[in-house]
C-alpha cells in the first residue's frame, strides 16, 4: 500500500520510500519528515487524480501521484 491509496481522513504509518525516487527527492520526502515509522494522514484527495493533501506532524503538503506512489504505507486506519 501507498500513500496514495489512503483514503481521506485516515491515518497510517510510512514503512519507506521508493529507492527508484531520485536521490534529491528522496531527501527532500525525508526533510518533509516522511521517514520510516512516521505517521501521516490523509486530509483530503483532490479530484481527478489531482493531489493528495497529507498532515505530518503540525505540516500539511500536496503530494502529485508520481510521487505519492512512491511512498509506502503500512498499518492505516
Amino acid at each position: 500500500m501507498t500513500l496514495w491509496d489512503i483514503p481521506a481522513k485516515k491515518s497510517g504509518l510510512i514503512s519507506g520510500l521508493d529507492n527508484t525516487l531520485l536521490p534529491a527527492v528522496t531527501n527532500r520526502l525525508l526533510e518533509m519528515g516522511l521517514t520510516d515509522g512516521q505517521s501521516v494522514r490523509c486530509l483530503r484527495r483532490s479530484p481527478m487524480n489531482g493531489p493528495v493533501v497529507v498532515q505530518i506532524g503540525d505540516c500539511v503538503y500536496t503530494l502529485e501521484q508520481s510521487i505519492a506512489d512512491k511512498v509506502a504505507v503500512s498499518s492505516f486506519s
